[in-house]
């Protein structure tokens, strides 16, 4: 017989199951329970997790009217509902990582460094832990210190007891916990982890690579699009502007070129007659110049007319004051003269 509380469990995950619109199957197996807990908190309000025993998630699915996600039920596992896609709901779990210690047979995922400096630790019996996993630690002001940095452990080799326990007194914590997505269903459709996890980087990559291919093969196969349509008028508007230019035809488009043509055509020519059949126009500068030397000294001719006029009229009017100041002056000699005849 059936437990209740299944039951009562299929309900509620089948209910929900219903109103998403997108469900998955999340992997739980290697999972540390804090750290789950820690991105359920995150990811609140966009995706919901639950874990469940997976025959109660595989009847939760069939009363939901799914039944091609029995496959992805296999070890512990989780349900996921979102009313996101999948493809975004696996974009954020991929930026939803945790950090958790390194356990005795972990294989490691990249370089495992310890940095010289502070190890935080006081001094005590725990150097006797760092020294044996081939850490070089020293005792200095009753502190613990690193002497150099050193990689405990390269990629792809496994994590030992003594260096498990070393980096967990150092509180290093190289392994990065994701939620797994196994598959995920949306309106029928299953998509697979492998079709999920994406590089978005390469993925625009290749996707500009093929507009390009696209669109240089339509370009050169003379096909009609909204992209290639600008380029082919430009060209076709080059092809015939060059035709009528070398079949020297006249129109509004080729008239300028024409005209540049034969203006440096001409000047060419006239640059290579002789002085004396140069046109008009050409000696003129040559001989306005002497003309303009010639009428400086007619200026200064008629500054000098000038002078002499004034200096002319300065002494006509000495003249005249004479005249007038002998006038003046004789009638007063003659006064005598006349006072004689009286005696």
């Amino acid at each position: 017989m059936v437990a209740t509380w299944k039951k009562d469990e299929v309900k509620v995950l089948s209910k929900k199951i219903k109103e998403a619109s997108t469900v998955g199957v999340i992997r739980l197996s290697g999972l540390p329970s804090k750290q789950l807990q820690v991105m359920k908190k995150t990811l609140r309000g966009q995706i919901d997790l639950r874990a469940a025993k997976r025959n109660v998630i595989k009847h939760s699915f069939k009363k939901a009217g799914i039944t091609d996600m029995d496959e992805y039920l296999d070890g512990s596992v989780g349900l996921m509902t979102s009313s996101m896609n999948p493809f975004q709901v696996e974009k954020l779990l991929e930026g939803c990582k945790s950090r958790a210690p390194a356990k005795a047979g972990w294989t490691a995922t990249e370089d495992i460094t310890v940095r010289e400096g502070d190890s935080g630790l006081p001094a005590g019996p725990v150097i006797g832990d760092l020294q044996g996993a081939g850490i070089k630690a020293k005792i200095q002001g009753g502190k613990i210190l690193i002497q150099a940095d050193s990689i405990v452990v390269k990629k792809g080799e496994r994590v030992d007891e003594a260096l498990a326990t070393a980096l967990m007194r150092l509180k290093i914590e190289p392994v990065k916990i994701k939620l797994h997505l196994k598959a995920a269903w949306e309106d029928g459709t299953i998509y697979p982890y492998d079709i999920l996890h994406i590089d978005e980087q390469e993925t625009l990559a290749k996707l500009q690579t093929a507009h390009q291919s696209a669109f240089n093969l339509a370009y050169n196969s003379r096909i009609f699009t909204k992209d290639t349509i600008p380029l082919l008028l430009q060209e076709a508007f080059c092809n015939a502007r060059n035709l009528a230019i070398n079949g020297e035809v006249v129109n509004k488009e080729t008239v300028e070129h024409f005209i540049s043509k034969a203006d440096a055509q001409a000047r060419a020519l006239k640059s290579c007659l002789p002085e004396d059949l140069k046109p008009a126009e050409d000696a003129k500068p040559a001989e306005e110049a002497p003309a303009k030397a010639e009428e400086k000294p007619a200026e200064d001719a008629k500054e000098e007319a000038k002078v002499e006029d004034v200096k002319e009229e300065a002494k006509v009017e000495d003249v005249k004051e004479e005249a007038k100041e002998g006038k003046d002056k004789a009638p007063e000699e003659a006064a005598p003269a006349e006072e004689a005849p009286k005696e």
